[in-house]
């Protein structure tokens, strides 16, 4: 059987709950609304995450009408996600960018639900670059933690689902494309996916800290996986689990915004 896309996520705002959907079209920094949100501390600008703030994954987005807009799952309020504001300097990993702060009202709103006090932002038309010790240069990227897409395969996550006492999903490990009908960490030997009109090449294996230890569903931490990774996904003293790409269409005619992906494609890989 040849490999196919199982899944496809997007995540409107970073480090918050993603959105599983049939189907995504590209913009020139990844899959639409992936990533275009940020929440950040109100008084530094640098970016908040599950890392240090596990409930930030009970707040999940939903895409209607046009508008995206935000609930937590204790709270049957929804926010809707603004597009404008003042322009602002926010940090992310090692980058200094800008983003569109989206005002008093989305702020206390997300500071009342993660319990600190921050700032939404949303990046527009601010310009951020993958770093080029991997990427091609001018490779434009959301507020991703630095690539475009991340891709895992669903066998190597059956593997380690096998392995661990807690319940392991693609949901664990935060990807935009899962792909099946691959032997398991076949990912690691991966250098290019194609669709028959979206090229992917690999250009860095994900490092992976503590999130995927997490309940997608509760933000809480789940002891028993950690361990699995540290056995399975170990390399030079670090845990890798999928692979980081950029994207470009296949036929150079074709327009970012009218490059997608489908759940059901076949992908050839090399």
């Amino acid at each position: 059987m040849l490999p196919i896309i199982s899944q496809l996520f997007i995540y409107p705002i970073k480090s918050c709950a993603g959105i599983s959907v049939s189907s995504f079209q590209f913009d020139e920094t990844g899959p639409l609304l992936d990533r275009n949100w940020m929440l950040v501390d109100a008084k530094t600008g640098r970016y908040l995450s599950q890392r240090t703030l596990p409930k930030m994954a009970l707040i999940t987005t939903q895409v209607s009408g046009g508008n995206v807009s935000a609930s937590h799952i204790n709270n049957p309020e929804v926010f809707i996600l603004p597009t404008t504001g003042e322009l602002i300097d926010v940090g992310i990993w090692e980058d200094d960018v800008q983003g569109l702060d989206c005002g008093d009202e989305a702020a206390a709103w997300f500071s009342s639900v993660i319990g600190c006090d921050c700032r939404l932002v949303y990046q527009g038309d601010c310009l951020r670059l993958a770093d080029t010790k991997y990427a091609a240069e001018g490779t434009k990227v959301s507020y991703s933690d630095g690539f475009p897409l991340l891709v895992v395969a669903q066998a190597s996550i059956d593997f380690l689902n096998e392995k661990c006492e807690a319940n392991i999903g693609a949901e664990n490990f935060r990807p935009n494309i899962v792909i099946e009908n691959t032997d398991e960490f076949a990912e690691n030997g991966w250098a290019k996916l194609s669709t028959e009109s979206v090229a992917m090449s690999v250009v860095k294996p994900c490092q992976r800290c503590i999130i995927p230890a997490l309940n997608p569903s509760t933000g809480k931490r789940e002891t028993s996986i950690l361990p699995v990774l540290l056995k399975h996904c170990r390399r030079d003293k670090k845990i890798y689990f999928g692979q980081n790409l950029t994207f470009s269409p296949l036929d150079a005619d074709i327009e970012n915004q009218q490059l997608g992906l489908s759940v059901g494609q076949e992908v050839s890989i090399c």
